[in-house]
C-alpha cells in the first residue's frame, strides 16, 4: 500500500471538482471522499507544523540557557584567574607548576598595556583612525602618551597576565 501525499490528496480533489454527474447535477461521489481525503492528510500536515514548532521553540529555549550557562562559566573562570593572579601577586610568587610540570601558571608583572578611552572624549585628527568619522586610534594615542605628549580623556593602562599552561 502506498501513502498518499497531501499533494495527491489535493490533486483529487482539483480533479474532481468539476465533474458533475450529467443525470442529477451533482457532485459525483469521488469528490466528497477526496476531499475527506484531503482534510484529513491536511490536519495532519498542520499537527506535524504545530510539533516542529514547539521543537524548534524548545531546542531556542535550552540553547539560550546552554548560552547563559556557557557565560556564566566563562566570567567565572575569569575571576577565578583574576583570584589566582591577585594570591599570587600578594605572596610574591609569580610562578607555580606542577611537580610533573604537566601543567602549572606564570603571573607576569604590569606586563600588558592597553589604552583606555573615555566615552565622550574627542580627539584630534591626528589621533584618530583614517575612515570618516575619524575614530580614535589607540596606536597612535599610547604613541603620543609614550612620547610624553599630554592626551586628554586616554591612557596607559598597565595589567597583569596570567598564562595557564
Amino acid at each position: 500500500m502506498t501513502a498518499i501525499t497531501l499533494f495527491d490528496a489535493a490533486q483529487a480533489v482539483r480533479e474532481s471538482v468539476n465533474q458533475i454527474d450529467a443525470d442529477t447535477g451533482e457532485i459525483i461521489e469521488s469528490y466528497t471522499e477526496s476531499r475527506e481525503l484531503f482534510q484529513s492528510k491536511a490536519i495532519a500536515c498542520v499537527a506535524y507544523a504545530k510539533e516542529e514548532a514547539a521543537t524548534l521553540a524548545s531546542a531556542k529555549a535550552m540553547l539560550k540557557d546552554m548560552l547563559a550557562k556557557v557565560e556564566a562559566r566563562e566570567k567565572r573562570l575569569e575571576r577565578f584567574e583574576a583570584y589566582l593572579a591577585d594570591c599570587m601577586k600578594a605572596t610574591g610568587i609569580t610562578e607555580v607548576k606542577h611537580e610533573l610540570g604537566l601543567f602549572g601558571a606564570k603571573l607576569y608583572l604590569e606586563r600588558d598595556e592597553s589604552v583606555e578611552i573615555d566615552a565622550d572624549s574627542k580627539f584630534p585628527p591626528a589621533l584618530c583612525n583614517d575612515p570618516k568619522p575619524p575614530t580614535p586610534s589607540k596606536a597612535k594615542i599610547k604613541a603620543a602618551i609614550k612620547a610624553g605628549e599630554a592626551v586628554a580623556g586616554a591612557r596607559i593602562v598597565r595589567k597583569d597576565r596570567l598564562s595557564i599552561t
